[in-house]
């Protein structure tokens, strides 16, 4: 392996979903699917054994800030239903800002605390 890129975060992402394609299309009996398994598997170790590193890192990258950014929205709507009982989102009518408010308090007058705009919504 000297010289070659090596195993990386997108490599792995490769082999093991393109393994559970697969299987997944051979359990289901759709050959298709299973084609594009095998696809996946070879790009995985083709990116492995490749000897480009600086064209390999740079993909890696774009892909870790692509999942960054999915795992960052999967988060915040699992603590949005997490708290959904406790607080209400609210969106400003004049800059779309998210807004967290405490539920049970009536009505109450928000403020936006990017646009300083005030609106009232009951909680």
């Amino acid at each position: 392996m000297i010289g070659r890129y090596g195993v990386d975060k997108l490599s792995n992402y490769l082999l093991y979903g393109g393994l559970a394609i697969v299987v997944l299309f051979n359990l289901l009996n759709w050959p298709i699917g299973g084609f594009f398994g095998w696809i996946a598997v070879i790009l995985g170790y083709y990116r492995t054994f490749s000897r480009n590193r600086s064209k390999r890192y740079q993909e890696n990258q774009k892909f870790l800030t692509f999942k960054r950014r999915i795992d960052s929205k999967w988060r915040k709507q699992l603590k949005k239903i997490q708290e959904r009982k406790v607080y209400k989102y609210y969106s400003c009518p004049n800059c779309h800002k998210k807004l967290r408010v405490p539920r049970k308090k009536g009505k109450i007058t928000i403020k936006c605390s990017h646009c300083e705009e005030q609106f009232t919504k009951k909680t």
